[in-house]
């Protein structure tokens, strides 16, 4: 077998683990745990550095559950500051997923204070579910890439699978 071969029997398996992981929500009475290794396999999946989870009771007020992988205090404190304003805030709104290869670079969110003292690059947003309104209940978050380049397709897929 070839190296590329061995990489995607290995992308094969972690796809498969992530849909059987995702299957086992429903028989979960405390999804804590669940989500926990879900988010490190969704990371692990899209090559990401950085992962953030947050879950919303329905009402405006701070989130009712989240969670954070590979963020310092102050990066967590940054990507909360973006719940709202900025790409978490444009995911919740439109309620489909924000993508960017470099938001230091993307006018739509280079001029943000957080993107500036973080120095974000590539982040990948997907909305979680949907409220009797519409709106969603909350956001899954994958910024910067483990290999230089932008978030691609089959990521999106994957934070979209796990994001519904």
């Amino acid at each position: 077998m070839s190296h590329g071969s061995d990489e995607s029997l290995d992308r094969i398996r972690k796809e498969r683990d992530l849909f059987l992981r995702l299957l086992e929500l429903s028989s979960q009475e405390d999804p804590t745990d669940f989500l926990e290794r879900a988010l490190h396999l969704v990371l692990e999946l899209a090559g990401a550095r950085k992962g953030y989870l947050e879950l919303h009771d329905g009402s405006d007020g701070p989130p009712r559950w989240s969670m954070a992988v590979g963020c310092t205090d102050e990066e967590l404190e940054g990507i909360r500051e973006a719940v709202s304003h900025g790409i978490i805030a444009r995911a919740m709104a439109s309620g489909e997923t924000v993508a960017t290869a470099s938001a230091l670079t993307d006018p739509r969110f280079s001029g943000y204070q957080s993107v500036q003292v973080n120095r974000i690059e590539a982040v990948l947003c997907s909305p979680i579910g949907e409220r009797g309104s519409g709106a969603p209940l909350g956001v899954l978050y994958l910024q910067d890439r483990l290999s230089p380049g932008p978030f691609d397709s089959d990521d999106t897929r994957h934070a979209e699978l796990f994001a519904r």
